[in-house]
């Protein structure tokens, strides 16, 4: 998927030269484009560490993904 990013920065350099070369429409393009790349910048969810350690000999960790606004009556099971 590198070479779709590389593409993308690509296209979007060239609607820039473009619109700087006096073409209103162009101009209109490229102001579109940057704000939908940054409203998609500003829509991704940043990750979140909620643990960091280090397991000892004989450990283990269960990860498990909760859907966001679980039901807080029905809490998940503890796994040992």
């Amino acid at each position: 998927m590198a070479g779709l990013g590389r593409l993308r920065d690509r296209a979007f350099g060239a609607v820039w030269k473009r619109a700087r070369s006096g073409s209103g429409i162009w101009l209109g393009v490229a102001i579109a484009a940057s704000g939908l790349k940054l409203l998609v910048r500003l829509s991704r969810r940043e990750r979140e560490v909620v643990y960091r350690g280090e397991l000892a000999p004989g450990e283990r960790l269960t990860i498990e993904h909760l859907p966001r606004g679980g039901d807080e009556k029905d809490p998940p099971a503890d796994h040992v």
